[in-house]
């Protein structure tokens, strides 16, 4: 017998014991919850979506992290400030299987900006006017006069970590984006 079978027997039985109108209240109920649920998620997502739209992450992650090695100021800011926006309660997504996918983008995240924060520097004597920083820029043998090269060796093993913590963001980006299209329909 199929699922949808034992449901309309089951609703038809509790409708012959005059449980219908409980089993409709119950319904209602349950349907008016997911509407709100819903209702707050997209909410949620388009907030969050100003502030870091996948084509913006995707430009700062395949453009500077993974090309030149580089962030500009203002865009380490905006991942700071979308991870920011996550931690404040009223910001967190009900649905659970959203809030699961969003909460390990968000430890990816935290772990590549702490990564950013820890090693990306300012290129001495760059021009005022560059808001960028780089990773190692003293040990990146494109950047410094002449680095050693154990630095040189130092440096390309950070860049394999910029890589893998870069690629393993976009990744989850994608299994975020996937469940919110999923759960909420956008």
């Amino acid at each position: 017998m199929s699922t949808e079978t034992i449901v309309t027997l089951a609703i038809s039985f509790l409708a012959t014991l005059g449980l219908g109108s409980i089993l409709g209240i119950f319904l209602q109920r349950r349907f008016e919850q997911q509407k709100q649920t819903s209702e707050h998620d997209i909410k949620i997502f388009k907030q969050s979506n100003e502030l870091l739209s996948e084509q913006k992450l995707a430009l700062i992650a395949s453009f500077h992290l993974l090309k030149d090695h580089s962030i500009a100021d203002d865009d380490f800011y905006l991942l700071t400030k979308w991870c920011i926006f996550f931690s404040e309660i009223g910001n967190q997504y009900l649905d659970k299987n959203t809030a699961r996918q969003n909460q390990k983008l968000l430890n990816d995240l935290d772990q590549l900006t702490d990564f950013i924060a820890s090693n990306f520097f300012s290129i001495k004597g760059q021009n005022p006017s560059n808001k960028s920083r780089y990773l190692k820029p003293d040990w990146n043998p494109e950047r410094a006069n002449d680095p050693s090269p154990e630095k040189t060796i130092k440096y390309n093993e950070y860049a394999k970590e910029l890589k893998n913590m870069t690629e393993k963001v976009l990744r989850q980006y994608s299994y975020y984006r996937f469940a919110i299209k999923q759960n909420l329909k956008i």
